[in-house]
């Protein structure tokens, strides 16, 4: 059987940028959950080329680009990567293991980066609301108050004189905020 050649995008722009790569058997696009994807690495087999537009249409995070990049390695599919020149050329096997194992390092770097950064910023984050808490600033949405009138229909609705629905239209706010501010007065 002749080896086959698929092509894998997320976007238009991704498919687009394919067709003008090469003419391929294939060209599935997909969505985040990438279940075209899925179905597509049932049909790649030994000395097929994938070729994708993106690195990160292999997987959502670093672990699951490698082992990715090891299950096509492992099935001998070659890849091929637009936005990595050094994936276009034609590699011998052994070049490609280690191309492809410098991507997989360069990956981790990447990740332990983003990982660093987004514990930096978490960091910040609750310095910056703990400087607000005690600086006196009211954080968040402010508490509504209790409308015109509150007592005479809370009274009402409590001898069930009237429903819920109608109180809360009498008081001009929602249903919602009609339970949770009885819920807070029966609390207080």
């Amino acid at each position: 059987m002749a080896a086959k050649v698929y092509g894998y995008a997320e976007t238009e722009a991704d498919v687009d940028a394919l067709r003008a790569y090469a003419a391929m058997d294939i060209i599935l696009e997909d969505m985040a959950e990438r279940g075209q994807y899925q179905i597509l690495r049932r049909f790649l087999r030994e000395g097929d080329t994938l070729i994708v537009a993106h690195w990160s249409a292999l997987g959502d995070n670093a672990a699951a680009i490698g082992a990715e990049l090891d299950s096509l390695q492992a099935e001998h599919i070659r890849l091929r990567i637009l936005d990595l020149p050094i994936t276009l050329q034609d590699l011998d096997e052994v070049s490609a293991t280690v191309v492809f194992q410098t991507l997989k390092e360069i990956l981790l770097v990447l990740q332990q980066r983003h990982d660093d950064l987004q514990t930096l910023h978490r960091i910040r984050q609750q310095e910056g609301i703990q400087a607000a808490k005690n600086a006196g600033r009211q954080l968040g949405r402010p508490a509504i108050g209790y409308p015109k009138g509150w007592k005479r229909i809370f009274g009402r609705y409590q001898a069930k004189e009237i429903r819920a629905l109608e109180a809360s239209n009498e008081l001009k706010i929602s249903r919602a905020t009609f339970y949770r501010l009885v819920k807070r007065y029966r609390q207080s």
